[in-house]
């Protein structure tokens, strides 16, 4: 392949993108700037009560089932972050098994790329690959679960209104959540009710329900324990309220997510086009696909194409994305 042909293939993508940045950056930027402001909002009240916090109750019994030296080593600080990712994944792994299982993929696939094709660049891939698609994983698991627990929450609000009305205190509120809500809600409560219990504290207690669903939902459902907790008011009017607000908004999700269907239908297309063709080539000139992929040219190409596309893929994910 010639060099104007490759800076011709260049300006190419390089239009692709910016024809691509013009269509949809208007019109995701705004939600966009308001979703950050929200989550600069969210770190703001998890910071409040940070430095008093204690470690989760749940977190608590899991380092006392370990061994002293291996409690030491998960509650190292990088270690300590994994768990949490993991917690917020609704995983029930350790970190140091996690961690160890992802060094031992990729050594296995470091190895076995070196002992196949002796490039330092598929090696390099190899050691990284698994980490990031654990890293994947644990996003993806994490949003699932958050999505699920916003999907439960009006329910949940409506059993709160429900016991306040019959005159159950907030933390039996709790309680009565957790006993009669499916996971992941109803575990999350539970956690926050054994805080309460061993805290004494509603406001620490909610916080880190907080720390641990980081959704606009929850921070508006804490806001008003909050505000009706220190300056007084009508709660279950308020929670009535908001479980009408949560149920709209989760409406209006579906309704943007059935509308920006076409967005992500023509992702997958761009995605799977390149699979396709190699696909459609294979079958009618196998001559001109053997010499790409059993020359070292070819390897370099499919190499660094494999690299491009996977930028590209990153890339298209965060055009289509519209955070609300």
């Amino acid at each position: 392949m010639s060099s104007n042909t490759l800076i011709f293939l260049a300006l190419v993508g390089l239009a692709v993108v910016f024809l691509s940045l013009a269509m949809f950056v208007p019109v995701t930027q705004p939600r966009l700037n308001r979703s950050a402001l929200l989550k600069r909002r969210i770190a703001a009240m998890e910071a409040e009560n940070r430095e008093q916090q204690q470690v989760s109750i749940y977190r608590t019994k899991r380092l006392d089932a370990l061994s002293p030296l291996l409690r030491r080593l998960e509650t190292s600080p990088l270690l300590e972050r994994v768990a949490f990712a993991l917690e917020l994944a609704g995983s029930r792994l350790y970190a140091y098994q996690l961690v160890f299982l992802t060094a031992l993929v990729s050594l296995m696939l470091a190895v076995l790329s070196w002992w196949l094709w002796h490039s330092w660049l598929l090696v390099l891939l190899a050691l990284v690959l698994p980490s990031v698609v654990v890293h994947i994983k644990l996003k993806r698991n994490y949003y699932q679960r958050l999505g699920l627990y916003e999907q439960q929450l009006p329910e949940a609000l409506d059993i709160m209104k429900r016991g306040l009305q019959a005159g159950y205190s907030f933390a039996d509120t709790i309680k009565l959540i957790s006993e009669q809500m499916p996971d992941p809600l109803g575990r999350e409560f539970a956690l926050v009710f054994a805080d309460i219990n061993y805290r004494k504290d509603i406001r620490k207690a909610m916080t880190g329900l907080l720390e641990r669903v980081p959704s606009v939902s929850n921070m508006a459902l804490i806001s008003a324990v909050q505000v009706q907790r220190e300056t007084g008011g009508n709660l279950v009017e308020n929670i009535d309220k908001l479980a009408k607000i949560i149920r709209d908004r989760f409406k209006f999700n579906r309704q943007l997510r059935t509308l920006s269907a076409e967005g992500r239908m023509s992702g997958w297309v761009l995605v799977l086009t390149p699979f396709a063709l190699f696909a459609m080539m294979f079958f009618t000139s196998p001559d001109y696909i053997a010499e790409l992929v059993s020359n070292k040219d070819g390897h370099r190409l499919l190499i660094y194409g494999g690299i491009a596309m996977t930028l590209g893929v990153w890339w298209i994910s965060r055009i289509i994305k519209i955070e609300v």
